[in-house]
């Protein structure tokens, strides 16, 4: 892993998130994480989409001024009260897909299509008023716990804002996780923000967290250890003794698609069986290869035929977040090399204005750099 030294972008603050043009957001996004063996806790996750976001690093200072939109006027206005960092969508600061504030908190943004049933307006609070896309960068920045989020849930309304060269509402939900280990996923449902309990630290799409629980009861016989040998036949009949192929014979039934279900599956599976490593930094290079399992190559996820979207899923970056020693961990699919920014540096550079990092080439097209390795 290579720690990030590059000279900071400067970008003025934007709040004009609804008039981002942006498709359907992450459509197939995966998230798990890891603790180790000092009680360190890693997060990560996946980023899937019909076409790049062209996400940047956001770096927000604790005192910077956001302000939620409405239907009605303006929405929510506050000020952080932590310093995070996250990537964005293009260059929509205020809209954080997944971040890490300065007290160990990680929020990510997950595609949650046909399930998200947000407050009417009728109902909601003007004053307090966001996004659907803007809860998560509400969250960074006014919490240091899963039971403060819980808490302060109560204190805003998410209503059904129209993203204008989109045409529709983004349905999402959120992952949130902190030092702790503990973990909630927020579900608006019925104009509520429903909190759940995620013992499995595992998020995926559609349908809903609940559904997704009850789900694995399906898998209670599936194990990383390979199956015991198999003898058919009776004695003095002719016994014939069926043993496994070889290795990779753990974690037989397991499904392979890329389907929300599937992956949420596969990745409590992986990060339940994953070897326990010793701090936060094996655990991040651990939580990667996991990850490595969901990178969606291209053209391997088609749209249905007949619909709007024309371009395949594809993972454009995939992150991890360190908990303990406050780092966000990326690669991008143009460049598969890990960057590593520690949060605490990029906030002194950033001395109190907000700043922007390039994340790195998300084209379909773009090719990862390679090493030559001459030999003299």
């Amino acid at each position: 892993m290579i720690s990030l030294q590059s000279t900071f972008v400067v970008a003025l603050s934007g709040t004009a998130l609804l008039s981002l043009s942006m498709g359907q957001l992450a459509k197939a996004c995966t998230g798990g994480a890891l603790t180790a063996a000092d009680g360190s806790v890693v997060v990560g996750r996946t980023l899937e989409f019909g076409k790049p976001l062209d996400s940047q690093i956001a770096v927000w200072p604790a005192g910077s001024k956001f302000v939620g939109s409405s239907n009605r006027g303006q929405g929510l206005s506050y000020r952080s009260r932590h310093g995070f960092v996250g990537a964005t969508v293009a260059q929509y600061s205020d809209m954080i897909l997944d971040g890490l504030n300065e007290k160990g908190l990680n929020v990510g943004l997950f595609y949650f299509p046909g399930f998200a049933q947000y407050t009417t307006d009728a109902k909601a609070r003007p004053a307090r008023t966001l996004a659907p896309a803007q809860l998560g960068t509400w969250l960074l920045a006014n919490f240091a716990t899963v039971e403060e989020v819980r808490a302060g849930l109560n204190n805003v309304d998410v209503t059904a804002q129209v993203i204008s060269l989109l045409g529709e509402v983004p349905d999402v939900h959120f992952k949130v996780q902190d030092a702790s280990g503990k973990s909630i996923v927020i579900e608006p449902r019925e104009g509520r923000l429903l909190v759940h309990d995620n013992p499995s630290r595992v998020l995926t799409n559609s349908p809903t967290f609940p559904w997704h629980i009850t789900n694995l009861t399906n898998y209670l016989t599936t194990s990383s250890a390979y199956p015991a040998p198999l003898t058919l036949g009776a004695p003095g009949a002719g016994q014939t003794k069926l043993t496994p192929f070889g290795m990779g014979a753990g974690g037989f039934g397991l499904p392979g698609d890329f389907s929300p279900p599937s992956r949420f599956v596969r990745m409590v599976f992986l990060t339940h069986n994953a070897k326990q490593t010793p701090n936060s930094r094996a655990a991040v290079s651990s939580l990667f290869h996991i990850l490595n399992n969901f990178d969606i190559p291209l053209g391997a996820a088609q749209p249905p035929a007949g619909t709007a979207e024309s371009n395949p899923d594809f993972t454009t970056w995939t992150s991890v977040s360190n908990l303990r020693d406050l780092t966000f961990n990326w690669k991008t699919f143009g460049d598969q090399q890990v960057k590593t920014l520690s949060l605490r540096q990029a906030l002194d550079a950033a001395n109190g204005q907000l700043k922007l990092l390039p994340m790195g080439p998300q084209q379909p097209d773009a090719v990862s750099p390679t090493l030559e390795v001459r030999v003299n």
